[in-house]
């Protein structure tokens, strides 16, 4: 009986982790990748060193081998001989530069087509067929070839059967229609660029219509692939809190029924989503009268309330209130330099890095597909969305590779992009534009806008333009290295306070330590007192500035007004209360502060953070050392609105934004803008003013206007300076108010009863300071109570108890 084999159970296999699968997959498509990228590098440079070759082999008869492949080079293509090396070292050249993607082999192929094609037209131009037969005509050819005539062998090859099949004429239509296609694949054009060309080279315009079609021209499709559609003006794109863009703001205020408002009303939407009721007016009242104007030194009011044509059964007819107001005339934008040049986008360049990215991208096994990009003054942001799958990790985590890859600076990568299914890098411009501040102050965002502490901030990295407003900041940080942009920003905000705001109704409070900057503002309107320079009077113009936020709450709660704008409609109301301006306090170096009196100035930037705004004052603090022994986390954590400039480092970043990026600007106005509220900070170009255009501006304003400062202010200045500087000799040990020290009596009794003295002695037991508690050991030793100095050791007392008590008794 046959023994019955025993079943054998085979042990189970491990199921491979489907992670760990696509991650050997990924690599090696990346390896196979890289590999294929390796080759076709070593194909570029073998093909260039041949063209090189046959370039002298082209270009020198020479002898014996050399001369027979020369002949036989120019028998073979003729005329266009010398094409040929050109064409190969084009092909290589454009291949080490990535000016086209695909195989090497490829684009040789294509190039050599079009130079048949080329040999083929001028073949059936020059030569005759009806007298010999094929072969005879293409010996023939040859011959001619050598003698560097006609489009030789290659030419006659298809030259001969084309013209004896359609004639000369039908032969050189379908060859040149074949020669225009082959030129648009070697030279990668499209139909579209075509058109575009020639549109553009017989369209006659002027040069501002070319100017706002080049602002206005949207970046064209790059390819098939990337499926990137054109956006419909009519769709509205989710917007990011803080983003402030031109392009949402029609030319003029939008007008909208409102149910709920009055008759004769309307609802306005400004350009930052504010809601403004104005009663309607008659427009034709109106006509004449713009914002902002002064006719014969009265000021017109509701100005802006300009709509449409009331009609006149319905709203009843509303005069326009005029008033006496100061002479203050608002600059003109023609003292400002128009700095608006014609764009340089070019977007064959643009189209180009898109590719790249995606290539650099994809070596590294990440898959992505541009589906957008931003054209700004500074940087170029192609925003890519990965494929599924991919982390957002992976893609910060190569900024130095595509760097790299794209022979630039430095890349930065914002992912993801605020309310976008999209990672952005911001690849630097080949040419950086100037954004002028004309530029922004002409723009009907700025004059429309309703606040009057309304500054212009710069152009994001669509091209838009980007205003702030102080009053809702409602105070701002400005931080950076030296020479990044800070102080022209300062000016910049002041220059456009002097455009928007009127002397009644913003004052300036400038503190300048470094005295330079800020100085020639001496003698606007707008100012309070004379620029601060002394770093005493800093501290002390800041304890002034609590004491009047202390005043106008007072008045508030007098008056049941719960802050500045509410007191003021109460006040217009109401002859016997006077308006309060706004103001704007403004440090250009905290740094200076803080080293001279850096509690004093630590308290004051504190509270009013904390409560100056209801209140109507308003900070903005600059500095370029962003350590947080300077920026402290007190100062911070009430300045909620950030600028931060080009950093040296990581760390400066994240003391000015709590965030990195700073480190990656390029400098000269170039920065990321906090306001509050927002969850990512947002690069903008900052706009540029030039000392001349501030001195042009600066001496405008005062022209024929006389401004005293307020005397009264600059006393209790003076007299907070002196207070502070008193608080800090009694913390130091300065007090001196005679010759003797008036804790000497009881410095005496210590040291004899303690039978020594030094300095540390009459610190711990009288609570001295050490500066004082020295200067008091000094004059013990002129009364002769102790004795001179012995290095580290305590001092000898040179009296007893009994001798003074003696000398005391004789002196009453």
């Amino acid at each position: 009986m046959a023994a019955k084999r025993k079943a054998t159970k085979k042990a189970p296999q491990k199921k491979r982790s489907s992670t760990a699968t696509g991650i050997r997959k990924r690599e090696a498509e990346n390896y196979k990748a890289q590999k294929e990228q390796r080759n076709q590098e070593i194909k570029a440079i073998i093909l260039f060193a041949v063209a090189v070759l046959v370039l002298f082999l082209v270009l020198i008869k020479g002898q014996n081998v050399w001369e027979w492949l020369h002949n036989g080079m120019f028998g073979l293509f003729g005329i266009f001989t010398f094409l040929v090396p050109i064409f190969m070292i084009a092909v290589a050249v454009m291949k080490a530069f990535d000016k086209f993607s695909g195989n090497i082999g490829e684009k040789l192929i294509e190039t050599g087509l079009l130079l048949l094609c080329l040999n083929t037209i001028v073949d059936v131009f020059y030569s005759d067929i009806t007298s010999v037969n094929y072969f005879e005509y293409l010996a023939g050819a040859f011959t001619s070839g050598t003698e560097i005539a006609g489009g030789g062998f290659f030419g006659a090859l298809l030259g001969y059967p084309l013209e004896y099949a359609l004639s000369t004429a039908g032969a050189a239509v379908i060859l040149i229609l074949i020669a225009f296609v082959l030129i648009m694949f070697v030279f990668n054009l499209t139909m579209g660029m075509i058109f575009r060309f020639f549109a553009n080279l017989f369209k006659v315009k002027d040069d501002e219509d070319e100017e706002d079609e080049d602002e206005q021209r949207e970046i064209p499709e790059y390819f098939d692939e990337l499926e990137i559609e054109e956006e419909e003006e009519e769709k509205e794109q989710p917007k990011s809190p803080y983003d402030i863009s031109v392009d949402d703001i029609p030319e003029e205020p939008k007008i909208y029924e409102k149910a709920s408002t009055k008759k004769g009303q309307k609802l306005i939407a400004s350009y930052h989503g504010e809601k403004i009721t104005e009663e309607e007016l008659d427009i034709d009242e109106l006509e004449e009268v713009k914002e902002d104007e002064y006719v014969d030194g009265e000021e017109i009011r509701n100005a802006a309330a300009v709509t449409e044509p009331k009609k006149a059964t319905k709203v009843k007819e509303k005069k326009v209130e005029i008033v006496e107001g100061p002479k203050y005339k608002m600059p003109p934008t023609s003292l400002l330099e128009d700095k608006r040049t014609a764009s340089s986008k070019n977007p064959h360049d643009i189209e180009n890095t898109a590719n790249r990215l995606v290539d650099v991208l994809r070596s590294f096994g990440v898959e992505t597909r541009v589906i957008n990009v931003s054209y700004g003054p500074t940087v170029t942001r192609y925003e890519l969305q990965p494929s599924a799958g991919v982390k957002i990790s992976k893609i910060t985590n190569l900024a130095d590779d595509i760097a790299l890859n794209l022979a630039t600076a430095g890349v930065r990568i914002e992912a993801p992009i605020p309310n976008k299914a999209a990672v952005g890098i911001e690849v630097p411009n080949k040419k950086t534009a100037v954004v002028g501040i004309r530029e922004l102050i002409e723009n009907e965002s700025f004059k429309n806008a309703k606040s009057n502490l309304t500054v212009a901030v710069g152009k994001d990295i669509g091209g838009n333009i980007v205003l702030g407003d102080i009053a809702s900041m409602p105070h701002g940080l400005i931080a950076g290295a030296t020479g990044s942009g800070k102080s022209v920003c300062i000016n910049s905000m002041i220059i456009s306070l002097l455009y928007k705001a009127h002397p009644d109704d913003v004052k300036l409070l400038i503190i300048d330590p470094k005295m330079v900057e800020l100085g020639q503002y001496n003698g606007i309107p707008h100012l309070l007192v004379p620029v601060v320079t002394d770093p005493r009077k800093a501290s002390g113009a800041l304890a002034w500035a609590i004491n009047e936020m202390e005043r106008r709450y007072k008045i508030f709660a007098d008056n049941n007004a719960k802050s500045l704008s509410t007191y003021n409609k109460i006040a217009e109301k109401n002859d016997d209360l006077d308006k309060i301006p706004q103001m704007v306090i403004i440090i250009d170096e905290l740094a200076d502060l803080m080293m001279t009196a850096p509690r004093e100035v630590e308290d004051s930037i504190c509270r009013l953070a904390q409560k100056a705004r209801a209140a109507g004052i308003y900070l903005i603090i600059a500095t370029q050392r962003p350590s947080v022994d300077v920026v402290t986390g007190l100062i911070k954590a009430n300045i909620p609105s950030r600028i931060a400039f080009a950093v040296s480092s990581q760390v400066d970043s994240r003391t000015i934004l709590d965030n990195a990026g700073a480190e990656k600007l390029l400098g000269k106005g170039d920065m990321l803008y906090s306001p509050i509220g927002s969850n990512k900070p947002m690069r903008v170009q900052g706009c540029f003013v030039t000392d001349k255009e501030i001195e042009s501006v600066i001496e405008y304003v005062k022209k024929d206007h006389t401004f005293e400062y307020d005397e009264d202010v600059m006393e209790e200045i003076e007299k907070n300076a002196a207070k502070e500087l008193s608080k800090s000799n009694k913390a130091g040990g300065g007090e001196d108010d005679g010759d003797e020290d008036p804790m000497i009596e009881a410095a005496i009794d210590c040291v004899v009863d303690a039978g020594q003295a030094s300095t540390s002695l009459l610190q711990r037991k009288l609570k001295l300071g050490y500066a004082r508690a020295a200067r008091i050991i000094d004059q013990l030793e002129v009364k002769g109570i102790v004795g001179g100095f012995e290095g580290a050791k305590p001092r000898k007392v040179l009296i007893t108890k009994a001798e003074l008590l003696e000398k005391r008794a004789g002196e009453e």
